[in-house]
């Protein structure tokens, strides 16, 4: 992969402009260039003082950077001048990369991030937006950009040529709501608010977005780690003077930073009910078998497996054999104690039925009706491949989440790539504690070690059981194996048991 650049300005004490945009792409493991637009005079307490960097000079270092190939993405932060911003937009314009613009219009402490007339820099700083794939203005922001007219969606979309993130910093409430939008789809973004702001947030934000974006990801899925980031960035922020905080732009993320996702209507403003918490787990999850039968589900429980999925795919059994196929896998569960057999999609029967719990594809959560299955006491498992999706899980607090595919799969086409030992590893620290983490998706006897390296709870199989010459000998095979952090096993421990 090559590099990303950020044209911004410089901050002397590092907590926002070009080096927290490399310090944020550094943690994402992603390399960095830089042109600095503006020299600032500022510390801990606040910006001072801007001093553009000549229009000329800017040009120049521009083509400089091209000399080593073109970028990845482009940031974009303060430009402290007019002129600035026109060698910009020229720059930008002629790139084929995606291109974020953060609108720095002012310090937080109310200083202007610009020398000369404004109105002559915003007329420039629109020129610019028209050549943005996503703008991220905070709500101040917004309203200089609208010219103080009502501060909508699609009307900061009409500035660029992509998509639009509303930051929520700035607004009121215990929680920091972001909007998302692309013309297609919306999204709010919600997170704890914390108590003490922080310096560069937005240039954090924009930064991390900016490399999602290089990496192939959407404006959702980058806007959610750029979510989840700034929060962790937030709440482990940098003390450095009397003053704010600085950002950590390379902070760890865990699930106290989650944010919930809900997928909404643009012009929407009412927040969503805080989602009760779905029973636990019974017990640990362990080694997690998919299989397409209830017979399969009776076999498992034999050989000391207690944690199965019954996935019966749609269309493949009438009404009347899938509800019974439903009962016998569900009854075969009571009767073995400490079973937790789950139902795959069909939440209506397995309501029905009495069973321990559903699980539910991302796009079953728009349709299925959550309540009822809360108020039967079911447990939910949710599936999660990508970082809004893991926002959108969290946003209804089910029982366990699963992360695949980890390796390539052949069962079903998948639009999403493997997501691999290295992202799947912190993809659950980042669940945890607050939820159970179940890896899926390629995983075999030989892969399966490497797999519970990760940290994960359980680790499912589909094709790994179910296609084997020796089913049994296999599943005893994976029962044997052990969480690296567990203990000897107990005389009498069930191994299903087992981490």
């Amino acid at each position: 992969m090559g590099y990303l650049l950020t044209i911004a300005g410089h901050d002397p004490v590092h907590g926002a402009g070009v080096t927290a945009d490399l310090a944020a792409w550094a943690a994402m493991g992603l390399d960095g260039a830089s042109v600095v637009t503006a020299l600032t005079v500022q510390n801990s307490s606040g910006l001072r003082r801007v001093e553009p960097v000549s229009a000329m000079l800017v040009r120049d270092a521009l083509q400089a950077v091209l000399l080593d190939g073109e970028p990845m993405a482009i940031k974009v932060g303060m430009t402290g001048s007019a002129a600035v911003l026109r060698e910009v937009t020229d720059f930008v314009a002629t790139r084929r990369c995606p291109v974020v613009v953060d609108p720095v219009l002012a310090a937080s402490n109310g200083q202007a991030a610009h020398g000369g007339d404004a109105a002559a820099f915003l007329a420039a700083l629109r020129g610019l937006l028209r050549h943005a794939d996503v703008v991220t203005p905070n709500l101040p922001e917004a309203l200089v950009l609208l010219d103080d007219a009502p501060v909508t969606l699609p009307a900061l979309r009409a500035l660029c040529r992509g998509a639009v993130v509303l930051k929520g910093g700035h607004g009121g409430g215990s929680r920091s709501v972001d909007w998302v939008a692309d013309g297609q789809r919306t999204a709010r973004l919600s997170s704890p608010r914390w108590p003490e702001p922080a310096h560069g947030t937005g240039c954090v934000f924009s930064a991390a977005l900016a490399g999602m974006l290089a990496r192939g990801w959407d404006v959702f899925d980058a806007a959610a780690e750029a979510k989840v980031r700034v929060t962790a960035g937030i709440a482990r922020a940098r003390r450095q003077g009397p003053g704010r905080p600085h950002t950590h732009a390379a902070a760890q993320a865990d699930a106290t930073h989650l944010p919930t996702l809900h997928w909404a209507v643009e012009g929407a403003t009412a927040e969503p009910p805080s989602a009760a918490a779905f029973a636990p787990m019974a017990g640990p999850m362990g080694f997690y078998p998919v299989v397409p039968d209830a017979a399969w589900v009776e076999r498992l429980l034999g050989w000391g497996v207690r944690t199965v999925q019954l996935r019966v795919k749609a269309g493949t059994l009438g009404d009347e054999a899938l509800r019974a196929e439903i009962d016998r896998a569900v009854a075969a569960g009571r009767a073995v104690p400490g079973a937790q057999v789950i139902v795959n999609d069909h939440w209506r029967l397995a309501i029905a039925a009495g069973a321990f719990g559903v699980h539910l594809g991302q796009e079953d959560l728009e349709t299925a009706d959550l309540g009822a299955l809360r108020h039967a006491g079911l447990r939910l498992g949710v599936s999660s491949h990508t970082p809004s999706e893991m926002a959108r899980a969290h946003a209804v607090a089910p029982s366990y989440v699963a992360i695949g595919p980890v390796y390539p799969t052949t069962l079903k086409a998948m639009r999403y790539e493997p997501v691999g030992l290295t992202q799947l590893a912190e993809w659950t620290r980042r669940y945890q504690p607050a939820y159970p983490v179940v890896a899926i998706g390629g995983i075999d006897l030989a892969r399966a070690p490497g797999v519970w390296a990760c940290g994960v709870d359980s680790v499912a199989v589909v094709s790994a059981v179910t296609q084997a010459a020796d089913p049994e000998a296999v599943v005893r095979a994976f029962l044997a194996q052990r969480h690296p952090d567990a203990g000897p096993l107990l005389s009498g421990e069930s191994l299903s048991a087992e981490r």
